[in-house]
């Protein structure tokens, strides 16, 4: 019996492999027949299925939340471009001119008191002289006028130079007057008019103890104040 059923098997063997080559063989026709179109099917597919994954890929990074922290912008401020100005004629400065100062008092003659030590300038024009006066706090009188002056007693301009103190030289006249400065010296200038309307101004100027008292009639003002620069004490 088992000779028979040996006997049986190696008959069907045969035609077991003889339908799995037949199957095979028409596996390998179909594909030779048809490998084209089988190829272009499978390229298609990988093309189908690469562009699937893409797009399911870059929705997935849209709706994810981003973790990472948006760097701090750093604002930089803008600094506007400095205007290059063209310097013409019109826009350089004009230099100041030097003014010199004229010394109208440069070439005027001088009194000068070598008793008392003090000088002072007039005009060449004019002439001084000392006067004496009974008032004994009166140390030394100047007179000052124009040469062409021919009358007597005629006092355009007069300079006494006394004992009295400069708050009693103030007192001979209740008249205020107002502050200057000669020859560097605080002083006080007066403008007087006396019973008959003649007008004519006053300087009190202290010297240590003493004072010295200089009259002017009113139209030698302006040379009154020349005399006053060229002071010396």
């Amino acid at each position: 019996m088992y000779a028979m059923i040996l006997s049986m098997d190696n008959q069907e063997q045969p035609q077991y492999l003889s339908n799995d080559q037949n199957f095979l063989s028409k596996v390998k026709s179909f594909l030779s027949a048809n490998k084209y179109i089988i190829i272009f099917i499978t390229v298609l597919a990988f093309i189908s299925f690469g562009s699937t994954t893409y797009l399911l890929i870059a929705d997935k990074k849209e709706s994810a939340p981003s973790l990472q922290q948006t760097p701090a912008t750093l604002t930089v401020p803008t600094v506007a471009p400095l205007k290059q100005v063209e310097i013409s004629p019109s826009n350089t400065p004009t230099p100041t001119p030097t003014i010199a100062f004229l010394d109208e008092t440069a070439t005027w003659s001088a009194f000068l008191s070598a008793k008392y030590d003090y000088s002072i300038k007039y005009p060449t024009d004019w002439a001084a002289t000392i006067s004496a006066q009974q008032d004994p706090k009166i140390l030394e009188y100047v007179v000052f006028n124009p040469k062409s002056a021919t009358q007597a007693g005629t006092l355009s301009i007069t300079l006494s130079y006394g004992t009295r103190t400069y708050k009693e030289a103030l007192a001979l006249d209740s008249q205020k007057g107002e502050i200057i400065f000669v020859a560097s010296v605080s002083a006080t200038r007066k403008n007087l008019q006396d019973s008959q309307r003649n007008k004519s101004t006053s300087i009190i100027i202290p010297v240590d103890t003493n004072t010295i008292v200089i009259n002017a009639k009113e139209a030698y003002t302006k040379i009154l104040d020349l005399m006053l620069t060229a002071l010396k004490l």
